[in-house]
């Protein structure tokens, strides 16, 4: 029986320690026109203590956010995020519906899923609903025999008793089977230098999309002060960071504070920094993590 449970954690192993995945679907209507809605749901699916957090595209150029409806589901140790955003069109015309982005929160780290592109075409006149094709005759009565009831009854019977067997035979799968915990033990500041560097690869600044730019690079110095110093720091506010960030040196706090309120005016007042600010950024943050590498290396050599 052990052998058979062995067997059993080998197989759902690669399924358990899975990373975070998106998936999403455009529902609109044959034809847009202006002013008429349309959704796009996406589907985050990621481990249950993982958090989601979308960047600040509120509105875009032409498609403005009206809605935005979010729930949760947890299945065989998966939550699944539900987003349904809700858009209207306010030009005609052929325009191109820009990728979004998703940051997801794990316990040791960040990682950053997108969307597509899409192309819409936006009509500006509503047809003529004369012109809609409508039924000719009346619809038919159908007599019903006893067999037109009887099959699909039994095939509802049949489903139902599946249904429940599956959940039975899910509980008791859940009962056998262990999750394993998949723990990032590498230094803080190298998780965090590994995601600035897929940060400087993607070349917001060069796009001119620092909205994105500023959301990510505060995401990370924050889960790098979260892993490094112990504190809740990416689901903090800066004002709650100032009041839980215990430092010693009182200037390293205070360049790390100015950090987060410049990012914080970039994300929230939508202001335009200089190219030359946001390299600037860049640099300073990428210097401060690697200078915990060099303290590292520093005390090694003296115990050595």
């Amino acid at each position: 029986m052990k052998k058979i449970y062995l067997f059993l954690i080998i197989i759902l192993f690669p399924l358990l320690a899975f990373s975070a995945e998106l998936d999403y679907e455009l529902e609109k209507p044959q034809k847009l026109f202006v002013g008429t809605p349309f959704k796009l749901h996406v589907d985050i699916s990621s481990a249950i203590s993982d958090t989601i957090f979308s960047t600040q595209n509120d509105t875009l150029d032409i498609f403005i956010l009206k809605d935005i409806v979010s729930t949760e589901e947890i299945i065989n140790y998966t939550k699944t995020t539900l987003l349904d955003l809700t858009y209207q069109p306010f030009d005609t015309g052929k325009f191109t519906f820009p990728e979004l982005e998703f940051a997801v929160k794990t316990a040791d780290s960040l990682i950053i899923l997108k969307t597509r592109e899409f192309i819409l075409n936006i009509e500006s006149v509503i047809a003529d609903s004369t012109e809609s094709i409508k039924d000719i005759a009346a619809p038919l009565s159908v007599n019903l025999k006893f067999f037109d009831y009887f099959i699909p009854i039994l095939l509802i019977i049949i489903i139902v008793f599946a249904i429940k067997y599956l959940i039975k035979f899910i509980k008791n799968s859940k009962k056998e089977v262990v999750t394993p915990e998949v723990v990032d033990d590498r230094p803080a500041y190298i998780i965090a230098l590994e995601l600035l560097n897929n940060l400087k690869k993607d070349d917001l600044i060069v796009k001119g999309d620092y909205l994105n730019f500023y959301f990510r690079i505060s995401l990370i110095l924050r889960l790098f002060i979260e892993l490094h110093y112990e504190i809740n720091s990416v689901e903090m506010t800066t004002s709650e960071i100032r009041a839980n960030l215990i430092l010693e040196d009182h200037s390293e706090k205070s360049k790390i504070l100015k950090f987060l309120a410049n990012a914080d005016m970039i994300k929230f007042a939508k202001a335009i920094p200089a190219i030359s600010d946001s390299e600037k950024t860049l640099f300073w943050l990428e210097d401060y993590l690697k200078s915990f590498g060099n303290l590292k290396e520093t005390e090694e050599l003296k115990n050595a």
